[in-house]
């Protein structure tokens, strides 16, 4: 009777100890979308996607279709943990972030314009028109590393 007790206790215990790495787990959880990337998400109301067998949460549908569109634009394991160590196709642009609004992560499949010799991408065509009438103001090299060198 007492081993039964004592086994029983012990399984209680067992079972109510926390998960090795849940706290770890949560630490590297991801926070925010890929795509606007100042947008928390929330795993229980968030949109997801599967990509190389992680769930990737996103913000709205919007980042959904842009991201279904090119995802190696937005897989970036600084901001979806699950993606890190995994080999991940390369982006094919320098340029990760629109220079007007630069939270929004772009592809080379949004809308662009010339300036200085070479392409720079902007998230839609509010932004594209926003620099191509004021150009100086957003044409940061931490922002365009695309752009020539002084």
């Amino acid at each position: 009777m007492r081993l039964a007790f004592l086994t029983g206790l012990f399984t209680v215990l067992a079972l109510a100890a926390p998960t090795p790495g849940t706290a770890q787990q949560k630490a590297k959880a991801q926070k925010f979308c890929p795509v606007m990337t100042e947008d928390e998400i929330d795993p229980e109301a968030s949109e997801t996607v599967e990509y190389m067998g992680v769930k990737v949460y996103l913000c709205c549908d919007t980042c959904v279709s842009r991201w279904k569109r090119d995802p190696a634009a937005y897989a970036d394991p600084k901001i979806i943990p699950g993606l890190a160590g995994k080999k991940l196709p390369p982006r094919d642009i320098l340029q990760t972030n629109c220079p007007v609004y630069t939270d929004k992560r772009v592809s080379s499949k949004d809308p662009s314009t010339t300036y200085m010799g070479v392409k720079v991408y902007f998230w839609n065509d509010a932004a594209k028109k926003r620099f191509e009438a004021e150009p100086t103001r957003y044409a940061k090299v931490e922002a365009l590393p695309q752009l020539p060198k002084k």
